[in-house]
């Protein structure tokens, strides 16, 4: 059987040191239990054209496109300003820190050579029998771009396959309407088998679908610290705590750390994903040290030789308990964390904003924390070993049903005026006098819809998501750039053709020459 990985792994906007250990983990974990799987190479919906080498040039090249707008958003433009002036206070640290990233998925990873998205997924087959979304805030509600179709695995090629997720996380945002509930439990309909990370998304899930839904362990705390020994760098210091947050506003995580580090005669190590030139710690009473050019060995060897740490992250929590280290928990929105510690009766590892008994905690009993995490693993062991070793899919779906019911804008491209009815749309020239009309309204995915009349024939342009492309005379898309078959050509009184795919935007209909 051949399975495909789908997960946040190489695109990461602030290179968070997680994403491509947890996925790491999970290929391992598989393959140490007979399951040969491959990465898929997964640029999110969010991403757009993002440099994750370079993000000042991608915030510097914007902004001036924004500035040069007639109707200017000043806010954004502010934003944008802002975060190229941050990026460019750490460009070489940055480069550092993403080629070492780089390294080690190249290293590491068994992946897809070629980089899909959520359109790509719909228009071309990467193969696999089986299909995993795994771990991590995958199934999150995304400002301004709504749910990842391709990490719910609800995309055209991955149809009627095996579909599984593991230790899926929602995080803070989530379905907010009844439409986006019904895309959410549309897609998780779908899926045969479901493990999640969070009790509360257990809970949603179970009490609003006919779902199962197993929690089970995050990637990374699958393997034990023997397994992650063989990727750690000893650092050069010695006698440090380690602050590590993600999280720019990280007040009282940081404070705290400070406090501790000056009782203790300890040097503090700071380390984050946020976009700072010297840190955050200001205070010239504490012995300080800020790095960000570091690598996710580099990270590991500073967690596991770490004297205490401080951290708000999740994968920083896992990782403590992993090589067993005293550390404290700070304020994070969510309750993924808070979830995490209570699993393993740690909750008193989490101050928030009650920092009044941290120095009165007793030591972590780590016997106590291995036992749980026996009986964790063995849960989430049986769960995923049993669902690849299902033979078929509980059932099998007719996804035409939802794919007729698309909408999408229809937009005619023509150098001739063919009597468009501008009481029905809108009626543009440019200064070649190339014509754009664009009905009102929507057409509907169903194959009914009858084009106006060109006897010369018409090309189509579809938009998927964000990406543009050809549909061709056997029914498949090409890439408007990468075209190499012949074009669909739609002849006069033809009618739309039903598109078999998700994500429909814009269809243009463009004049034959």
């Amino acid at each position: 059987m051949k399975i495909g990985i789908i997960s946040i792994n190489m695109y990461s906007k602030y290179l968070n040191f997680a994403c491509p250990l947890h996925t790491f983990a999970f290929q391992q974990f598989l393959l140490q239990h007979g399951f040969d799987s491959t990465v898929i190479n997964y640029k999110p919906l969010y991403f757009n054209n993002f440099d994750m080498k370079h993000p000042y040039d991608y915030y510097s090249s914007n902004l001036i496109k924004l500035q040069a707008m007639q109707n200017k958003n000043e806010k954004k433009i502010e934003d944008y300003a802002k975060k190229a002036s941050d990026w460019k206070d750490i460009y070489k640290e940055r480069e550092i820190r993403y080629t070492k990233f780089q390294n080690f998925i190249d290293k590491y990873y068994k992946k897809t050579d070629f980089c899909y998205n959520s359109a790509t997924l719909e228009t071309m087959d990467p193969n696999f029998d089986c299909y995993i979304c795994a771990t991590d805030v995958i199934w999150k509600n995304e400002p301004h771009e709504g749910f990842d179709r391709g990490f719910f695995l609800g995309s055209s090629c991955m149809e009627n396959k095996l579909k599984i997720s593991y230790s899926a996380s929602r995080g803070v945002n989530f379905a907010k309407t009844d439409d986006e509930k019904d895309e959410f439990f549309r897609y998780i309909n779908d899926i045969d088998f479901i493990s999640v990370r969070e009790k509360s998304l257990k809970n949603y899930i179970e009490d609003n679908s006919e779902k199962e839904a197993t929690i089970v362990l995050d990637p990374v705390l699958l393997h034990d610290k023997n397994f992650w020994n063989n990727y750690v760098v000893k650092p050069n210091e010695t006698n440090y705590l380690f602050l590590y947050y993600v999280m720019e506003k990280s007040t009282d995580t940081i404070n705290e750390a400070v406090k501790y580090a000056k009782k203790h005669n300890l040097t503090i190590i700071e380390v984050t994903d946020r976009p700072l030139k010297n840190g955050r710690i200001t205070d010239d009473d504490v012995k300080h040290k800020y790095i960000y050019d570091i690598g996710l060995e580099e990270w590991l060897g500073y967690i596991k030789y770490a004297d205490c740490i401080f951290t708000n992250s999740f994968h920083g929590s896992c990782f403590s308990m992993i090589f067993e280290k005293n550390f404290f928990v700070g304020k994070r929105n969510g309750d993924k964390v808070q979830h995490l510690l209570e699993s393993f009766n740690l909750s008193d590892r989490y101050f928030g904003y009650d920092t009044s008994n941290l120095d009165n905690l007793s030591d972590i009993d780590y016997s106590m924390v291995n036992n749980i995490l026996i009986n964790k693993k063995q849960v989430s062991e049986e769960f995923i070993v049993n669902a690849l070793k299902s033979p078929v899919r509980k059932k099998s779906t007719n996804y035409d049903i939802y794919k007729k019911s698309q909408q999408f804008k229809m937009i005619y491209e023509c150098k001739n005026d063919f009597n468009f009815d501008i009481s029905k749309g809108t009626l543009t020239k440019d200064s070649n006098n190339s014509i754009k009309y664009e009905l009102d309204g929507k057409v509907k995915n169903d194959g009914k819809y009858k084009l106006i009349e060109n006897f010369k024939g018409w090309n189509l342009r579809v938009k998927i998501d964000k990406n543009w492309f050809y549909y061709l005379s056997d029914g498949t898309f090409a890439d408007i750039n990468n075209i190499n078959k012949p074009l669909y050509v739609l002849k006069n009184k033809s009618t739309l053709p039903y598109f078999p795919v998700n994500g429909i935007n814009t269809v243009i209909a463009e004049e034959i020459d």
